[in-house]
């Protein structure tokens, strides 16, 4: 079962083996050798700027503006891919890739370092370097976004099997979802749902008595509680 998830525009689809961004890591230099189109990289880092400034995450606008600034500078010849400023340039636009990678493949249990340094041509050790930045691991990343789409869909779909929701989600099993959520949530995947069915309900009978209040409660007729 795939994660109903609409395609990513700033991910190329890929497949492992086949690098996702053309932007080649030299590990005797330790440098980002750029090509002539980075173009992957530099979409995936203008979509999280978007997401960025829609969200109002001032931290993330000034790092995020100044990478894409200086991507263009870097395709135009005027900012050497060597340089410090063009090297810190390149790692917030492979991270942001990277995000989006994981946020593609979440519906796989086979989601690892492994793959997505494949899918964006560098190695592992690089790839956990890039996250240490942030502070979180991949494997933390992974787990979060795995977390927050379940969460979507025991919202969204009431009636959709549990244990589609956790394969959809790329958990391994019905056992690990239980257990990963449990500990996160402080509740199970079942009285999350049921929770969140009742705050619906709740928030239903309020604006419908909101509604009879503004238009006036005809008479022999009460108003609808909530228990």
């Amino acid at each position: 079962m795939r994660a109903e998830r609409d395609p990513d525009p700033a991910v190329p689809s890929t497949t492992p083996g086949s690098p996702a961004a053309p932007v080649r890591f030299d590990p005797r230099t330790g440098q980002d050798q750029t090509p002539a189109s980075a173009a992957p990289l530099r979409e995936a880092c203008a979509a999280d700027l978007k997401e960025a400034m829609e969200a109002d995450d001032a931290d993330r606008i000034a790092a995020l503006l100044r990478a894409v600034s200086d991507f263009a500078l870097i395709e135009r010849g005027v900012l050497k891919p060597g340089s410090r400023r063009a090297q810190q340039a390149l790692r917030v636009a492979r991270l942001s890739l990277a995000q989006r990678l994981i946020a593609r493949h979440l519906s796989k249990p086979s989601l690892s370092p492994a793959m997505v340094a494949d899918l964006l041509g560098v190695s592992v050790r690089y790839l956990h370097v890039l996250f240490e930045t942030t502070g979180t691991s991949f494997s933390q990343t992974v787990t979060t976004q795995r977390l927050h789409e379940s969460r979507r869909l025991l919202r969204e779909k009431p009636q959709r099997p549990i244990a589609d929701i956790a394969l959809a989600c790329g958990f391994g099993s019905l056992a690990t979802f239980y257990r990963i959520f449990s500990a996160s949530e402080g509740v199970t995947p079942g009285e999350y749902r049921a929770a969140g069915l009742q705050d619906s309900i709740a928030a239903e009978i309020r604006l419908q008595n909101s509604a009879v209040a503004v238009a006036g409660t005809p008479p022999g007729t009460s108003h609808l509680t909530v228990k």
